[in-house]
């Protein structure tokens, strides 16, 4: 068994333990999205390396409608280079899963957050 094999049984293993814990009857299907698609996805949240403010300050400042305007992009871009370009792009995918989530999380009484309304168009 390889590495990532190994490692892919690891995961299935702890998601399994997870789905168990949270009294969900897991399917094999589950486990696999949890696994395959939402653990890297939380990879991607917990990078260090990554200018965000790990209590979510970063995406929340906007409010929902700029975690809707930022899920909009992403779905774009991950549309473009999957759809017309015809090779999927992980990285697309998973950005576009976590502004989703920033979507289903956020204040729905927050339209702009911290940025606030947008003034009204100046009449000429």
């Amino acid at each position: 068994m390889t590495d990532d094999e190994t490692d892919r049984q690891r995961y299935l293993k702890a998601a399994q333990d997870f789905l168990e814990g949270c009294d969900v009857d897991w399917t094999p299907d589950a486990l696999a999205q949890l696994a395959d698609v939402f653990l890297p996805c939380l990879q991607i949240m917990c990078d260090p390396s990554h200018p965000w403010d790990p209590q979510g300050g970063t995406w929340r400042q906007s409010g929902i409608l700029g975690a809707m305007t930022d899920a909009k992009k992403k779905w774009e871009r991950f549309f473009e280079r999957t759809w017309t370009r015809g090779k999927r792009h992980d990285d697309s995918g998973f950005d576009l899963i976590n502004y989703v989530g920033f979507v289903m999380r956020s204040d729905p009484d927050s339209r702009w957050g911290a940025w606030g309304e947008p003034a009204e168009q100046e009449k000429s």
